[in-house]
């Protein structure tokens, strides 16, 4: 790794951790000028395909998984972030080894994680996304 001060490609690495979002945070030390400097490592993950009910085809947008994420639990108590409950999503997603998926395979991972962290975001992200349309849906979804 290039060192950031002098430049020289040799460093060694002094303490490794690895990070909530299944990254890892390198501390390394330059072999010439001995100062310490941070990396951080990602897997580059083969981008998914979503295939919406229209079957259009778009790129798998994390983004867009966090927005719906923030409405389910906007009224509720929940103590982890918007975005660590998509990154969640997003790892058992990436578990499927699947280039290409549905919305309904994104809604269905969705309600499983939100249900682990808050049922009544889990009832809201499933009114949201799904064809619910009456009482009756949302008691058949609760009996589940």
């Amino acid at each position: 790794m290039r060192c950031i001060f002098c430049g020289n490609n040799e460093s060694k690495v002094v303490d490794s951790r690895y990070l909530k979002d299944t990254s890892i945070r390198r501390r390394r030390e330059c072999l010439v000028c001995g100062k310490r400097f941070t990396t951080y490592e990602t897997v580059e993950a083969n981008p998914m395909v979503v295939t919406n009910v229209d079957n259009m085809r778009e790129p798998f947008k994390i983004e867009k998984l966090i927005e719906s994420v923030k409405y389910a639990i906007y009224c509720t108590n929940v103590a982890d972030t918007a975005e660590e409950i998509a990154s969640r999503i997003e790892t058992k997603l990436f578990a499927l080894q699947q280039q290409e998926i549905t919305t309904k395979d994104i809604v269905k991972v969705a309600l499983d994680v939100l249900f682990e962290v808050n049922a009544m975001a889990c009832l809201v992200y499933y009114t949201q996304h799904t064809d619910c349309e009456t009482f009756d849906d949302v008691r058949r979804f609760l009996s589940k």
